[in-house]
């Protein structure tokens, strides 16, 4: 045993190794965020993760799969029950079939687990290796020595084990002409990358291939900064994207005499994404085609591997399971569930064949990408053609009109990231969109991008509706169209200006006090009615929201984000704001009026009442419905603040169901990006207002039945939030001389 392997020394050596990372990594800071320009993308860049299924059908299903998406490199993961296996057979046929194969050698994790002391599992190990390469020196492109090492509990390596692992697999490699790669860092965490490989330097087994699994979904968006580095006050200092961390990982394998780096696998899992978007699958889509296009343009990649082909929760390919394995299918994708016949390709599917077939090859000739908005990439294919492809930031769009002249608008063919033909899309959002050009284009008009400008309004493109910009001498603004409709109605939106709705006959009027709210017939004709609130400021909010964006503009980008995240409420219009000190001068904001809707008050007033049922169901359903209504809202990171019994709207389809949504959500919270930022204090603050009307049983009884939805307990001193707010009710009634009898209350 190399004497770096013992713990004397060791340790020691990983101390200088680890000091020597961060030292590397701070000397890296500076490496260029901005992808390349005038480069080639190779042929065989886009490469997959596969995994053998229990009947042979289940390898025909792959190869033609593989033939769909035009793509001929694989990665696969090879343990000690593969050969003889299902895992040996796919192989066969992989190699049979004139795929270029990347060989992952793992142990199981039980053996992992006692490599680095036990010399039964060592030798195990090692003649697992010899065998392996034995059988397929030659044939495979290159064998992966491990697994995500900096994933313990994933594959069951100590440090020490999988520095062992790798010294018996270089001296058996020795004896055969293969190449080896590693150590498959898992995420971006450089310090494990840069000491490991230092380490392996030090034990004569420096890989020749650098690997490492280049997740972003923690930061969700695939441009974001990474704020997990050094916290968010770092984040835009740093300016850690996927362009940046390629690079930097890149660096890392150099200063070790590693130059190729692969990405082994990446992937957005449906589970994550649900908690973000109400269409999981289109935001797979998104992802995809912009960490490739990102990836490719980052210079420092040679392949990613996708992965894993064929899985329900991650793959490209659904196989129908429910279950998902122990061992996560990053460190180890043993198999594959289901039968072949039950296998579904998802959208994503599409959208990778589509990319590889556009990509593949293709010359990048311009690289305009900003981090914070728009990205548009100029290429031109191994077909001789010309193509743009644009994309902004989740939640934003920019007019193609101020992209590109008329002219190249009008000749241009535009399809979507699977390849779908599209009428003129009028804008560029989040979602992927290429645009076929006659020929190349000598300027683009994108890099004179207002950052600031493309942040401020939030808009919604989903598959139903599309919202774009509006500006004119006096307004600045918004409208919503039919995605299936954009020209027919962006010509009719004129319509919802201020002055030509200032002008309609009032239908209805709802408010008139401090802010006035009343319903018109639409002028569009495209829904019956439209509900129309003008935001007037009055008395000190004249000097407070001085600071603030207009309420027309918070009640839009609430509904838009909310309707993003698959929290209802009426669909937005279109707002009008003033060009100069929005917050304090009069605002509009028109909405879809709900007809024949009623409010958690009505529901709560029935109940007060002693009514045992209220428009057929009971109090118990009724407590379900709402609650789980606010419960699905604050998981998907919206905080109402203001969600009092008759902010809940409530609207009774044909059928019986009842459909809840939230309205006046000017002045919701609502947070964006990864992870979650909703804690206990925040659901208080709509449990309070939501359940006030009630008298304590029945708030006890809202409280389990949120508790349930949401699947674990609140505090036991939520009672105090809500003598507080009781208190507070109580003392403002007071002082206006409005104090009112309460439902009798019964601890």
């Amino acid at each position: 045993m190399n004497k770096l392997l013992h713990p004397l020394y060791g340790y020691p050596a990983a101390a200088r190794e680890f000091m020597s990372a961060i030292a590397q990594c701070a000397s890296l800071l500076g490496t260029d965020h901005q992808p390349d320009c005038n480069l080639e993308i190779p042929r065989d860049f886009f490469g997959v993760n596969v995994a053998p299924g229990a009947t042979p059908d289940s390898d025909d299903y792959i190869l033609a799969r593989l033939a769909e998406l035009g793509i001929n490199q694989v990665r696969m993961d090879f343990s000690y029950g593969s050969p003889g296996g299902p895992a040996a057979r796919l192989l066969q046929r992989l190699l049979d079939a004139g795929v270029e194969v990347l060989l992952d050698l793992l142990p199981p994790m039980a053996q992992a687990q006692i490599l680095a002391d036990d010399i039964d599992a060592q030798q195990r190990w090692r003649r697992f290796v010899d065998d392996t390469l034995r059988n397929y020196a030659g044939k495979v492109a290159l064998f992966e020595i491990g697994n995500t090492p900096n994933r313990g509990k994933w594959s069951g390596f100590s440090s020490r084990g999988f520095l062992l692992a790798n010294d018996l697999a270089h001296q058996v490699a020795s004896d055969y002409d293969v190449r080896l790669a590693g150590p498959n860092v898992s995420d971006f965490e450089p310090l494990y990358n840069a000491t490991y490989l230092g380490l392996l330097r030090r034990l004569g087994a420096t890989p020749a291939v650098h690997s490492d699994n280049l997740f972003v979904e923690r930061v969700l968006e695939p441009e974001a900064y990474d704020h997990r580095v050094l916290g968010w006050v770092a984040r835009a200092p740093l300016k850690l994207n996927l362009v940046k961390k390629a690079r930097l990982l890149q660096a890392l394998g150099r200063n070790a005499g590693v130059s190729e780096l692969l990405c082994t696998y990446t992937c957005w899992t449906i589970k994550r994404l649900q908690r973000r978007s109400a269409w999981p699958e289109q935001k797979r889509v998104d992802y995809l085609v912009r960490y490739l296009a990102l990836a490719a343009a980052s210079s420092a990649l040679s392949r990613v591997y996708w992965g894993p082909l064929i899985c329900s929760r991650d793959g490209l390919i659904d196989d129908g399971a429910d279950d998902y394995p122990v061992v996560d299918q990053v460190s180890f994708y043993e198999r594959i569930r289901g039968e072949a016949a039950g296998f579904a390709p998802t959208p994503a599917f599409g959208a990778l064949s589509n990319t590889v077939r556009r990509l593949a090859g293709a010359r990048c000739i311009n690289a305009d990408h900003d981090p914070e908005g728009v990205s548009v990439f100029q290429y031109h294919s191994l077909d001789d053609r010309y193509f743009l492809l644009a994309w902004t930031r989740d939640g934003q769009t920019w007019p193609l009109e101020a992209l590109l002249p008329g002219e190249i608008l009008d000749n241009a063919h535009y399809s979507d990231a699977c390849g779908q033909t599209m009428e003129n899309p009028v804008v560029i959002n989040e979602h992927p969109l290429f645009i076929d050009l006659e020929g190349p284009l000598a300027d683009l008009s994108c890099k004179n991008l207002q950052p600031q400008d493309i942040r401020a309004v939030v808009h919604l493109s989903s598959p139903r509706w599309q919202s774009t910009g509006y500006r004119d001498d006096d307004w600045y603004g918004a409208r919503m169209l039919r995605a299936d409709a954009r020209e027919h109605d962006l010509a009719l939106t004129e319509r919802l200006h201020p002055d030509a709705v200032a002008a309609l006959p009032e239908t209805r009027v709802l408010r008139d006090a401090r802010n006035r709210l009343w319903n018109v017939a639409d002028p569009r004709g495209l829904c019956e009615q439209v509900t129309v609130k003008l935001n007037r400021v009055k008395g000190i909010k004249r000097f407070t929201y001085r600071f603030y964006p207009s309420k027309g503009r918070r009640h839009w980008n609430n509904a838009c984000e909310m309707l993003r995240k698959g929290v209802a409420t009426p669909l937005p219009l279109a707002f009008y704001e003033a060009h100069q000190q929005p917050g304090i001068r009069d605002s509009w904001y028109l909405c879809q009026f709900v007809p024949e809707a009623f409010s958690a008050r009505d529901v709560y007033a029935a109940i007060n009442r002693g009514e045992s049922r209220y428009r057929g169901l009971d109090k118990v359903a009724w407590f379900d419905l709402l609650s789980g209504f606010v419960c699905h809202m604050h998981n998907k990171q919206v905080i109402h603040r203001d969600l009092s019994s008759g902010n809940l709207l409530l609207q009774q389809r044909d059928d019986g169901e009842v459909v809840p949504m939230a309205i006046d959500i000017g002045r919701a919270r609502i947070w964006s990006g990864a992870g979650s930022k909703v804690r206990t204090r925040h659901r208080m603050l709509d449990l309070i207002r939501i359940a006030y009307k009630l008298n304590w049983q029945d708030r006890q009884l809202f409280i389990r039945q949120y508790e349930a939805h949401l699947g674990k307990p609140l505090s036991p001193l939520w009672r105090i939030s809500f003598w507080y707010y009781d208190s507070k009710q109580t003392l403002k009634k007071a002082i206006k001389g409005k104090r009112r009898r309460k439902p009798p209350a019964a601890r």
